[in-house]
């Protein structure tokens, strides 16, 4: 178990971003926790918490050739509990192409922060077209970022809109300014 720390922004104009470099396809299916739970290779005794949660989500990503399964419970600020472990890709591959459950698909970027951290960038795809959301993860809930001049509006503590499940569900598209 691990306790994800992140702040979540928007981007509304993404040609103030940096050069980006090479980015990472990616899809994220949500599940319902019964079928989830099927692919959990862990003990489900270390998911309570999060079963206990009846926002918590439950998700495959799928990127290059590697397929992640993840738990996290509903968050209303930057920190949330968060199960993660690697799976056989093959095991869940057929699943989030059969577009039964509810997915979104974008492209990640990385930018390198001054402090050793990262600025993870999503452009999102299908659906959720023209949305970029920028997320960093954090050490401690109360961590000074300095926010590049490309940060719109901070969306942190948004999930029931924000979280990648909700937009799984509700897709946003977006007139990005550049898009």
């Amino acid at each position: 178990m691990g306790i994800e720390i992140e702040r979540k922004f928007l981007i509304e104009d993404s040609s103030l971003l940096p050069s980006l470099g090479n980015g990472v396809k990616m899809i994220q299916c949500y599940l319902p926790s019964e079928v989830w739970l099927k692919y959990w290779p862990g003990e489900i005794s270390e998911l309570e918490q999060v079963l206990a949660d009846p926002l918590s989500a439950y998700r495959f990503r799928v990127h290059g050739n590697t397929a992640i399964t993840t738990a996290k419970n509903h968050s209303d600020g930057p920190s949330r509990l968060e199960f993660e472990r690697e799976i056989p890709i093959e095991s869940v591959l057929e699943i989030v192409r059969s577009g039964k459950y509810p997915s979104v698909e974008k492209t990640r970027y990385k930018i390198p922060t001054n402090d050793n951290l990262f600025w993870e960038i999503d452009f999102f795809e299908g659906k959720n077209s023209g949305l970029i959301i920028a997320e960093i993860e954090i050490p401690t809930p109360d961590y000074p970022i300095s926010k590049p001049d490309w940060i719109s509006r901070e969306l942190t503590g948004q999930d029931d809109v924000w979280s990648n499940q909700a937009l799984a569900n509700f897709p946003r598209p977006f007139k990005n300014e550049m898009t």
